[in-house]
């Protein structure tokens, strides 16, 4: 459940600062409610903080309202933490949250991202937001998606990719990690982590060679599945997974987390 860049890091807080937590991981100022999720923000982040918190809350229900289509479940109520994860503001901190639902992963802490000058930093919180939102997701559908695995850590991040413009997420792409690791199989089989990079590669090309196959991601996320195999049988009948997938990767340079793009 947890989400970084490649090189991110978490800043390590001070017996005081976790002292001043309550009931979150953060001292927490509520900023307002848009449908079922409650948006809060660390004070210590200042206007600039305050001022994305407002930003994050008027674009919130759009991606709520999609993941619902996505995963074809009505959702349940969050909580949104935006926090100084990494201290520098700027999202290499990422996100986590603790479960694969929304009872035990119902509150989403997301890095700052305001002082971020390489993306729009309202885009990167969209993306950090709803990387954890899926998840949530996930477990609530109980279809096969684990968010703690590389199917599950794969589709977040493929769902936050397609809920924000083309680079916004690019500094967390994982599909290059697989095709430098020689295309390993983690398509008949689901690692036990989110924290590979080339398992979770796996999965994101993946997802994105069944969208260019024409599969709509509600098709392929309700279609669910243990491993990307069963996902793909589900689909289309088909024993032949890695094979059909490795040969339509032939010829192509894994540059980004979707090669498939013309």
């Amino acid at each position: 459940m947890e989400l970084l860049p490649a090189g991110g890091s978490r800043r390590e807080r001070s017996a005081d600062e976790i002292a001043a937590a309550s009931s979150f991981d953060y001292p927490a100022t509520e900023v307002g409610i848009s449908g079922s999720i409650t948006l809060y923000y660390d004070p210590s982040l200042g206007p600039p903080g305050l001022a994305l918190a407002q930003q994050l809350l008027n674009a919130i229900a759009g991606p709520y309202i999609d993941m619902q289509s996505f995963f074809g479940v009505m959702g349940s109520a969050a909580d949104v933490v935006i926090a100084p994860l990494s201290g520098n503001n700027d999202g290499s901190g990422g996100a986590y949250h603790f479960g694969c639902d929304f009872t035990s992963g119902g509150v989403l802490y997301l890095d700052a991202t305001f002082a971020n000058t390489t993306v729009n930093p309202l885009d990167l919180e969209v993306g950090l937001f709803v990387a954890e939102l899926s998840e949530s997701f996930m477990g609530l559908q109980g279809g096969g998606w684990g968010c703690g695995s590389s199917n599950g850590e794969g589709l977040s991040r493929f769902c936050a990719e397609v809920e924000t413009p083309t680079g916004t997420l690019s500094a967390f792409a994982t599909g290059p990690a697989w095709a430098q690791a020689g295309f390993p199989d983690w398509v008949s089989q689901t690692e036990a982590t989110d924290q590979d990079a080339v398992s979770t590669g796996c999965a994101i090309v993946y997802l994105y060679w069944l969208r260019s196959l024409g599969f709509s991601i509600p098709n392929i996320v309700q279609a669910a599945g243990a491993t990307l195999a069963a996902n793909y049988q589900s689909l289309t009948g088909k024993t032949t997974a890695l094979q059909d997938l490795t040969a339509a990767l032939a010829g192509r340079t894994v540059t980004s987390d979707n090669p498939f793009v013309s």
